[in-house]
C-alpha cells in the first residue's frame, strides 16, 4: 500500500498550456481522485490542513485557480470555461484524466466542477457543491454580494462603516466570532493575491452573468450533493432550495448556523457528509432533515472565496 503523504507545504507547478497552475497533491496515489476547487480570492489552502483525513483513501489534488492564490495571473477574460480548461490541463498533467475523478467545489468552485462535469461527463463520478451561487439577474447578484460583502463594497469605492455594523448586527456576534476564530492566515494573506483584472472579470463573467440552469440541463445526472449554510448571505439557500425537486440526482443538506463559508465553520460535519457521498453510503442513508428557514443573515465575507 503506498504512503499517504501530509505536508501541506510540499506543492508543485505544472505547465498547463500556456499556465503554471501551483497545486498541491496529497493521498494515497493509487487512490480515487478528489479535486478541489476554491472560491475567488480563495487558494488551496482553503481546504488543505482540513481535508487530510481524506487522503487516507483518496488521492487529492488542490489548485490555486487562475488568478488567485500563487497561480499566474493573465490579462484575459475570466469564464468558468477558461477555469474549466486550466483546471483540466492542470488534471491531465498529474496523470488523472482518463478515469473518473469526483469533484469538490466552493461558491466559483463549484460552478467550475459544475461546468468541467458538463464537459466531461464520462470523467466525473461524483461533485459536492459548498455554497453554490445561483441567479438569473445580474442586478440581483450584485444587490446581494452587495449587501453581503464588505470587501466587494470596498471594490466598489463604497465602503460603508454603517453598512458593515449593520452587517455584523444581521449576523449576529456568534457567526462573526466563528468566521474570526475559524479563518486561517494563510487563506487571509492569500486573499490579496489577484489582480484588479482577475477580480473584476471573475465576478463579471462567473458570477454575475453566470447561468447555473443553463449548464445543469446539459451536464450529466451524476450524484451531487450541496451543501448549503442555513444563513447563507451571498449565495441566498432560497435560490437553491428547489433544485433537488427538479434533477432527482442532487441531494441539498442545510447546515444550521452557518453561512457562506460552511466548510470553515462546520468542517466535521462537512467531511462526514463529503465521504458518506463520494463513498456512495448517503444513497442507503435517511434523507437530511431539512432545517427551518431563518430570518437571520449570516456574513457574506466576499473575501476570501465568494
Amino acid at each position: 500500500m503506498s504512503q499517504t503523504t501530509y505536508n501541506p507545504a510540499a506543492w508543485t507547478a505544472e505547465k498547463s498550456g500556456t499556465l503554471t497552475l501551483a497545486h498541491t497533491v496529497l493521498g494515497r496515489p493509487d487512490g480515487q481522485v478528489v479535486l478541489f476547487l476554491h472560491g475567488i480570492t480563495g487558494s488551496r489552502r482553503y481546504f488543505l490542513k482540513k481535508v487530510r483525513s481524506l487522503a487516507d483513501r483518496y488521492r487529492l489534488l488542490l489548485p490555486d485557480l487562475p488568478g488567485f492564490g500563487d497561480s499566474p495571473k493573465p490579462r484575459t477574460n475570466y469564464t468558468v470555461e477558461f477555469y474549466r480548461d486550466a483546471v483540466r490541463r492542470m488534471v491531465e498533467a498529474n496523470g488523472c484524466a482518463d478515469k473518473p475523478i469526483h469533484i469538490v467545489g466552493h461558491s466559483l468552485g463549484a460552478l467550475i466542477a459544475l461546468e468541467y462535469a458538463a464537459l466531461y461527463p464520462q470523467q466525473v463520478g461524483r461533485l459536492v457543491f459548498l455554497g453554490l451561487p445561483r441567479f438569473d439577474d445580474p442586478q440581483v447578484a450584485h444587490d446581494y454580494f452587495w449587501r453581503g460583502s464588505a470587501s466587494y463594497r470596498r471594490l466598489l469605492n463604497e465602503h460603508s462603516l454603517a453598512e458593515n455594523l449593520a452587517q455584523v448586527r444581521r449576523s449576529g456576534l456568534a457567526m462573526t466570532v466563528q468566521y474570526v476564530l475559524r479563518f486561517p492566515m494563510a487563506v487571509l494573506r492569500d486573499s490579496r493575491k489577484f489582480t484588479l483584472n482577475s477580480l473584476t472579470s471573475t465576478l463579471e463573467h462567473c458570477l454575475l452573468n453566470y447561468r447555473v440552469d443553463e449548464v445543469l440541463e446539459r451536464a450529466p445526472k451524476i450524484p451531487i450533493l450541496m451543501l448549503h449554510g442555513l444563513l447563507d448571505q451571498v449565495a441566498p439557500l432560497q435560490n437553491v432550495r428547489g433544485l433537488p425537486d427538479r434533477y432527482a440526482n442532487i441531494r441539498l443538506v442545510e447546515i444550521e448556523g452557518s453561512g457562506h463559508h460552511i466548510f470553515l465553520t462546520h468542517t466535521r460535519r462537512c467531511l462526514e457528509l463529503m465521504n458518506e457521498h463520494l463513498t456512495g453510503a448517503a444513497s442507503t442513508a435517511s434523507p437530511a432533515k431539512k432545517s427551518a428557514a431563518s430570518h437571520k443573515a449570516a456574513p457574506g465575507d466576499f473575501s476570501p472565496g465568494l
